[in-house]
């Protein structure tokens, strides 16, 4: 019963991932996306697990495998991005002299 549930959560939050990606509410990069379908791979993938039902429990490890990637690869683009202007940004001499 819980593996059903579980299993039901995960598509649920597949398909809304998509939905919101499609209707562009969400983007391709953003953390919102990535998490959502990190968590429903990881709870469909459990749930097949329980029933034995190995191909799915693969390609749903390889989904959140993606998702953890598009997530990392999200935060060190941005961390770079915020050196590359803290970098750039003028520097004021308040030395009176």
């Amino acid at each position: 019963m819980i593996a059903a549930a579980m299993g039901c959560i995960g598509t649920v939050g597949g398909i809304a991932a998509y939905l919101l990606l499609s209707r562009g509410t969400w983007h391709a990069t953003s953390l919102r996306y990535s998490a959502l379908n990190g968590l429903a791979g990881i709870l469909a993938a459990t749930a097949s697990a329980v029933y034995g039902a190995w191909p799915s429990v693969t390609s749903n490890l390889l989904w959140t495998a993606i998702a953890g990637h598009v997530a990392f690869t999200t935060l060190r683009e941005r961390r770079t991005r915020r050196i590359a202007v803290v970098t750039s940004l003028p520097v004021v001499d308040h030395d009176p002299e």
